[in-house]
């Protein structure tokens, strides 16, 4: 509701479950917290997060999973609304991110066990950087093989990358025992991070937008400034996230290799 319009916030509704979904966090960890300690069944224990690499890789999947699915609607939405591209030709030009999405896939299950896993995350995540980047800088009369493109074909690496070697950095730091737990709470938290990205970019596109210089707030013009001060917000997350994995990740070394 606040991405829709900033005002909202202002309202009874929204106001209230914001204060309540705050509130509700430290209650949350409060009780999983007393459950662990009274030997109770806990949905997310606290001790998970003494664990520096696994704290660091759920940090960064909540922060690349909001980002990479804030630039792909904000992408549609560039398409769209500022450039006035028909909804085929926009999904036309999605086309090359289903197959650099798999790549990255592919390539990191292939070559996971022969680099280390903190050089292969960075690497990735310096490649949505720069894709994010191309779209701050972007002007809507440029042609698509300019900067869209190479936005659309970087952005999934990231995301990609980094899913693939965490469910590895998983199955390495953690006793067999804890692995589907550690493995749940890792996609919850992209989940949640992928809502709290697409809320966030929302909000600051649509008040950028709302206190435009241009009297039109509906027009392209208008929109632009919004969508940009969100793609901006965006670079800035993937380079946040980038700084994050090279203190939290170092050391980690290689992973996915055969035990005995």
């Amino acid at each position: 509701m606040i991405s829709e319009s900033s005002t909202a916030i202002r309202n009874p509704v929204p106001l209230a479950t914001l204060l309540i979904s705050l509130a509700l966090i430290p209650t949350f960890i409060f009780w999983v917290g007393r459950q662990e300690k009274l030997g109770r069944p806990a949905i997310i224990p606290n001790s998970v997060w003494r664990n520096r690499i696994f704290t660091t890789v759920c940090i960064g999947v909540f922060m690349t999973w909001g980002v990479f699915n804030a630039i792909e609607t904000f992408l549609t939405l560039f398409f769209q609304d500022v450039q006035r591209i028909s909804a085929i030709q926009t999904s036309v030009r999605f086309l090359p991110a289903p197959i650099t999405g798999a790549l990255a896939n592919i390539l990191m299950g292939l070559f996971a066990h022969k680099v280390r896993a903190d050089y292969a995350v960075i690497f990735a995540i310096v490649l949505t950087s720069i894709g994010a980047l191309m779209m701050c800088v972007i002007q809507p009369e440029w042609s698509y093989w300019a900067a869209a493109f190479p936005a659309v074909a970087l952005n999934p690496i990231g995301a990609e990358a980094l899913f693939t070697v965490s469910n590895l950095v998983i199955t390495s730091v953690f006793p067999a025992r804890l692995q589907a737990l550690a493995g749940g709470i890792f996609n919850t938290i992209a989940q949640i991070g992928k809502t709290v990205g697409l809320a966030m970019s929302g909000v600051i596109a649509t008040t950028v937008t709302e206190h435009s210089r241009f009297e039109h707030k509906e027009s392209p013009e208008a929109l632009m400034e919004g969508y940009r001060a969100a793609f901006w917000y965006m670079f800035a997350g993937s380079v946040a996230t980038l700084l994050l994995f090279t203190w939290g990740l170092r050391g980690i070394g290689k992973v996915g290799m055969k035990r005995e």
